[in-house]
């Protein structure tokens, strides 16, 4: 029995206000030959064996308690046992183009890279990430050649560039340009379900900038809370251009905010009485100097539909502030 770990399960358990057992207890009971590596997340602590000059290593199951020790304990423990390279990673977020598309704009960029920096497509729904990873023995110098890299990137790509995943993300860029104009912005989502305010209120402080949203996805909600005419919908269908233009004039009235993004369509896998097929997703941003329309097909599944809508929502607002931004210069 370990008893600094035993002190810390009846903290944690105290922290809770929940009574512990004596099989949580038992958690304490850990080999004499192991070097403890205490879980400051939960109970079950890791274990570090050394024998032979071979290391074993054993971490709880729950993912964020398994992080937090590799981060904490593990890396640093293994970078004071072994000689290792020193390995750095750049990652370059972009939207609205394919990975095609990239890969062939940047062809003659990724040929002539360095042969100890490789590069990674990672794409994913409205996104594509670009992982630049270089290792070697000189950490200044692995650092400096991969953000040279990064930096020839802009003058091929740099308009679909939202900035490095370790320290930008299109949210926080948003944020960034509306609290520095001090504008606002509001959402009225349909198909999206919600999805777009909660990409924009994973920011802390976004409600500088964010003023509301309203989930109306019913043509009844639409009618009652956005006011949304009845002869448009009976025209034109709830999943139509005009129908979620009126939905964004008129959410960004109701909140009185500068922007409105919003969005109606048939994510999946059924549509609802219209005639457009599941994957048609309209998408409008009502601003300052007017309302801009897509309408866009995102196929399926579902959860590929609401993702998609949601970053082309984003990426249209974006787009506008920095049009508007660039006008005002």
């Amino acid at each position: 029995m370990y008893p600094d770990i035993a002190e810390h399960i009846k903290h944690l358990f105290a922290k809770i206000k929940y009574q512990y057992t004596d099989l949580d207890i038992q958690q304490a009971l850990l080999p004499e030959k192991a070097s403890i590596l205490k879980n400051y997340l939960g109970t079950a602590s890791g274990m570090w064996f050394d024998k032979n000059k071979k290391i074993f290593i054993s971490l709880p199951g729950v993912p964020n308690e398994m992080k937090g020790l590799m981060t904490n304990s593990v890396l640093p423990k293994l970078q004071k046992s072994f000689h290792l390279p020193y390995i750095a990673h750049q990652t370059v977020q972009t939207i609205g183009m394919g990975e095609s598309r990239v890969a062939q704009k940047i062809e003659n960029w990724e040929n002539e890279l360095p042969s100890f920096i490789k590069l990674a497509y990672l794409p994913s729904y409205g996104k594509l990430r670009l992982r630049l990873t270089a290792k070697g023995q000189d950490k200044e110098y692995i650092e400096k050649m991969i953000s040279e890299q990064v930096e020839k990137l802009h003058p091929i790509i740099g308009d679909i560039i939202i900035g490095l995943e370790e320290k930008d993300s299109l949210e926080l860029l948003i944020q960034k340009l509306l609290v520095n104009k001090k504008q606002t912005l509001s959402t009225a989502e349909s198909c999206t379900g919600g999805n777009i305010a909660k990409i924009i209120t994973s920011v802390a402080g976004a409600s500088q900038f964010f003023s509301g949203s309203v989930v109306t996805y019913s043509a009844k909600a639409k009618k009652e809370i956005l006011k949304i005419s009845s002869k448009t919908i009976k025209d034109y269908s709830v999943v139509s251009e005009h129908v979620v233009k009126e939905m964004a004039v008129n959410c960004k009235a109701l909140f009185d905010t500068d922007y409105a993004i919003a969005t109606t369509g048939n994510a999946g896998p059924t549509t609802d009485k219209t005639d457009k097929n599941v994957g048609v997703v309209f998408v409008a941003l009502a601003a300052p100097d007017g309302v801009f329309v897509e309408e866009f097909n995102f196929g399926q599944p579902r959860e590929k539909v609401i993702q998609r809508a949601s970053i082309k929502g984003l990426e249209m607002l974006r787009k506008e502030i920095l049009k508007n931004s660039s006008n005002s210069l």
